[in-house]
C-alpha cells in the first residue's frame, strides 16, 4: 500500500507522510479498505542482486481487500492445515535452536531478482518426520496459530521446562495461550504464552519496545527489552535492524505485568523464551 489512514480519525497518511514524522505514526495506522493495522516497510538495496526495494505499507488485510498490493507468505514447508489428530506438546527450552526470525524461502524462489530480506539461515524445526512430534518448538506453535488461530483449542496439553527440567507450563494449551488482542486485567502475573503480530518498534533510552499496537496508549500491550537483551535478539534471532521486526508475529513464554499508567507489558527476560516469523514478499 501507498496510502494508509490513522485509526483514530481516519486521516490519510502517505509514505511521505510517514517518513517525514514517524512518531506521529507510528502505531497508529491501518488499511484504508479493510481496517487491520498496518506498519511501515522501509526502502533499501539488496547489495548481491543490486535491486532495489520501494517503501510501502505492509496489512494483514482481509482476504480479498483491494488495498493489498504486495502479497506476502510463509515459505518455511507448512503449507495447508495443522494436523486433524495433534499429540500433546512437549518443549525443552534449553534444547531449542535459536532460528532466524525471517522465514527462509524454498529453492524454486531464490533466484528471484527482487527477494524481501536476502540471504536467510534455513529454518530447523524440532522434533522428527511425524505429523506432531512429541518435541517441539514455540516457532512451530507460532506457525500453527498463524493459520488456525483456535490450534489449542483441540484438547492438547503442553509442557515447557527450562534449566533441566524446571517446569514453567504444564497443563491444557487453551488455557495458557492468550493473542495480544486479548489480553485482559485477570493475566496479571500469571506464566502465559502471548502472541500475536508486531505492528511497530520504538527504542527509547536504550530500551526497545516491542508493540502490538501504538505504544503511547494504556491498552494494548507492549514487550520490553531491555539494552542487553537487544543486543541478544540482535544477534540469536540474526536481525540486522529491530526496525524490521514490523511486521513479524511473534511468540513469548511470559508474566504479564501492567506499567504505572495501567498499560500491560510484557518483560522479555531469555532469547530462548520467545520466537518470530516473518512473511517473505513473493510479488
Amino acid at each position: 500500500m501507498d496510502v494508509s489512514e490513522t485509526i483514530a480519525d481516519g486521516k490519510r497518511c502517505t509514505i511521505e507522510m510517514y517518513e517525514r514524522d514517524p512518531e506521529e505514526y507510528r502505531g497508529r495506522i491501518q488499511c484504508v479498505e479493510c481496517k487491520k493495522k498496518a506498519w511501515h516497510n522501509r526502502a533499501y538495496i539488496l547489495v548481491k542482486s543490486g535491486s532495489e526495494r520501494v517503501a510501502c505499507f505492509g496489512a494483514r488485510h482481509v482476504e480479498g481487500c483491494e488495498a493489498s498490493t504486495v502479497k506476502h507468505e510463509f515459505t518455511d514447508g507448512l503449507d495447508g492445515e495443522e494436523p486433524e489428530q495433534s499429540h500433546d506438546i512437549y518443549i525443552d527450552l534449553d534444547k531449542a535452536k535459536i532460528q532466524s526470525y525471517l522465514v527462509s524461502p524454498p529453492s524454486d524462489k531464490k533466484e528471484r531478482s527482487q527477494t524481501n530480506w536476502g540471504n536467510t539461515k534455513s529454518v530447523i524445526e524440532i522434533g522428527g518426520n511425524s505429523l506432531f512430534p512429541a518435541s517441539k518448538s514455540l516457532r512451530k506453535i507460532l506457525s500453527y496459530l498463524d493459520r488456525n488461530e483456535n490450534f489449542g483449542d483441540k484438547g492438547q496439553t503442553i509442557k515447557i521446562v527450562k534449566d533441566s527440567g524446571i517446569t514453567l507450563i504444564d497443563g491444557q494449551l487453551k488455557d495458557y495461550l492468550v493473542k495480544f488482542e486479548d489480553i485482559k486485567r485477570e493475566h496479571l502475573g500469571k506464566q502465559k504464552i502471548f502472541w500475536g503480530t508486531i505492528n511497530n518498534v520504538n527504542i527509547k533510552d536504550g530500551t526497545l519496545w516491542i508493540n502490538y499496537g501504538d505504544n503511547r496508549n494504556t491498552y494494548e500491550p507492549s514487550i520490553k527489552c531491555d539494552e542487553e537483551f537487544k543486543f541478544d535478539l540482535m544477534k540469536n534471532f540474526n536481525v540486522s535492524d529491530v526496525m524490521d521486526l514490523g511486521g513479524s508475529d511473534v511468540i513469548i513464554v511470559s508474566r504479564l505485568g501492567y506499567s504505572t499508567r495501567g498499560k500491560p507489558l510484557i518483560h522479555a527476560t531469555f532469547t530462548k523464551y520467545m520466537s518470530f516469523r516473518k512473511r517473505e514478499r513473493v510479488n
